[in-house]
């Protein structure tokens, strides 16, 4: 039998999604799930911009925004408050799960885009083609350094 402490305001969500550290999600296995592309054929904005789905084999997903960049011999995916400047707007969502640190605390954002940049990228190591080759830009030509 479960007690809840009816003194508590409980939210129902918080019962539902499970708790989860950057240690497990380091365990799990990660994939591209969808590529989504914001580009407004109206103007001369020469940025291709979009959003990548993340997601675990244990239903966790992180949507990261992304941008093309042209740096004059290939096209290069750059995931927006990671590895550019964070701006306003929210560039990185998590659903599926509420992230802790070891000792249960809400993580921090920080923490959470280190762990991006250093362990879930280099999980999914062909991330970056992957995003490229799902745009199917017609004139995308990548050159070997």
């Amino acid at each position: 039998m479960q007690f809840f402490d009816l003194s508590q305001q409980f939210n129902l969500s918080n019962i539902l999604t499970p708790f989860q550290t950057l240690e497990d999600l380091s365990q799990q296995e990660w994939f591209l799930s969808k590529v989504r592309v914001d580009h407004d054929c109206e103007t001369d904005n020469e940025i291709l911009e979009g959003q990548a789905v993340l997601k675990s084999n244990h239903n966790i997903q992180i949507e990261l925004e992304w941008l093309i960049q042209d740096t004059g011999h290939e096209l290069q995916v750059l995931f927006k408050g990671i590895e550019t400047p964070a701006n306003h707007e929210t560039l990185l969502i998590v659903k599926g799960a509420q992230l802790v640190d070891d000792n249960q605390e809400k993580l921090s954002t920080q923490a959470l885009i280190l762990w991006i940049d250093g362990t879930l990228l280099a999980m999914i190591s062909n991330l970056r083609k992957d995003i490229k080759s799902r745009l199917n830009l017609w004139d995308y030509v990548e050159y070997d350094h």
